[in-house]
């Protein structure tokens, strides 16, 4: 058995796709249907189910995914180990975050960690929770900071609850208010409770968004669905333009830009983004410093 054959497996297994884990790994695909044949005859398993759709792991293959990539996390380790990386962290990680995250609190952090770390290169890839942890999951990001499933509302944010095997560690919690245009007949209200939205038509952020699944879970509560009339990733920008109303981080609505007003919820919303990781898949040490570095930036500044 050798490395190169775990690699193969262990990228197949993450894609469920015999060719894009081939494009990926930049190899020919016979050659890697050949590897992974080789490696099934050698182990004397089936380790996945061949399908027209794609493959997907046996109860062997699934057994064997997790040590496999217990196997090259040691593998990577030693390498890294061997290079002297403590001395001189050097290296790249690649951070999925969300879209209200870069607008908000991440381009000030990555300024800090780059003072600090000039050697470690931090790749951003936008987008909302539900996409970030299927990224996460095919191995196409090291870590990424989103929307913790939240309890609350489990049939409504099933959508959020994280694949098997992704672990996280809280960082905050951002209080959400609800944005209006100036003139709207509700800016006056200072406080406002959702079940006063039914008849709003709302600006709301991108399908796999937390806040959106959030929002839609509070207003079935009160006995509604919301009318999403539009979706982006910058709902204040729509909501200036009296294109609707939105829930928005604080953080957010309070963004530079055309006036806006901004009202309490009642009873108060709030959302809990954390750092999300594989359990047992390697993390580089550049990884590794990028995480401890924004659990302890995030948790301080929120005892300022």
């Amino acid at each position: 058995m050798e490395l190169r054959q775990l690699t193969y497996f262990v990228e197949v297994a993450r894609l469920n796709n015999l060719t894009r884990a081939a494009e990926r790994l930049r190899v020919a695909q016979p050659a890697l249907s050949q590897q992974i044949g080789n490696l099934e005859r050698e182990l004397g398993v089936r380790l996945f189910n061949r399908t027209g759709r794609g493959v997907t792991l046996t109860e062997a293959g699934n057994a064997f995914f997790f040590a496999a990539e217990k196997t090259l996390a040691e593998a990577e380790k030693a390498k890294d180990v061997a290079k002297g990386f403590s001395k001189h962290p050097i290296g790249k990680v690649t951070v999925g975050a969300l879209d209200s995250l870069v607008q908000t609190r991440l381009p000030r952090m990555l300024v800090a960690f780059g003072q600090k770390y000039p050697g470690i290169k931090v790749f951003i890839r936008e987008n909302t929770t539900s996409p970030l942890l299927e990224s996460l999951k095919k191995g196409e990001l090291d870590l990424a900071l989103a929307h913790e499933w939240d309890h609350q509302y489990p049939q409504h944010l099933e959508r959020l609850i994280p694949p098997a095997g992704i672990g996280s560690t809280f960082l905050y919690q951002d209080e959400l208010v609800l944005a209006v245009a100036k003139g709207h007949p509700l800016e006056t209200s200072g406080t406002i409770a959702i079940s006063e939205l039914r008849e709003e038509s709302f600006v709301s952020f991108n399908e796999g968004s937390g806040i959106r699944s959030l929002l839609y879970a509070s207003c079935v509560k009160e006995g509604f669905e919301p009318h999403v009339r539009y979706e982006c990733a910058s709902p204040r920008m729509l909501v200036a333009e009296r294109l609707g109303v939105s829930v928005l981080p604080r953080l957010m609505a309070e963004l530079p830009g055309p006036p806006i007003s901004i009202l309490s919820l009642a009873p108060p919303l709030s959302r809990t983004v954390s750092a999300f990781f594989f359990e047992g898949r390697y993390l580089s040490p550049a990884s590794e410093i990028f995480l401890q570095y924004v659990e302890q930036y995030f948790r301080s500044e929120s005892t300022l």
